[in-house]
């Protein structure tokens, strides 16, 4: 029954990845809800939007490229849980079959 100090690192990541992959949720939820407030508040302000775009090009370029970021980091944190529990799983069928 004895687990070796790898085994708890892996639960220690594990733990560490569903709650990054919750905060990373929740600014993926935050952004697409700015961006549906930005679309009604310029529905009907056309050249105001336009002139907004212009002005914020650059800030809104990297705004995109941490939104986009993000989408990857969340991605690669649901492949880490998945790997780390099947991982989790194989130490425990080791210690019930010994």
């Amino acid at each position: 029954m004895f687990k070796d100090n790898f085994y708890y690192i892996l639960k220690d990541r594990l733990e560490y990845a569903q709650y990054y992959l919750i905060d990373t949720s929740s600014y993926i939820q935050s952004v697409k809800f700015q961006q549906r407030v930005e679309r009604e508040f310029f529905k009907d302000k056309k050249i105001l939007y336009l002139l907004m775009g212009i002005i914020n090009l650059p800030s809104d370029i990297i705004r995109y490229y941490q939104y986009f970021r993000s989408l990857i980091n969340y991605k690669r944190a649901e492949k880490e849980i998945q790997i780390l529990k099947e991982e989790l799983s194989k130490y425990e069928q080791k210690n019930l079959v010994k």
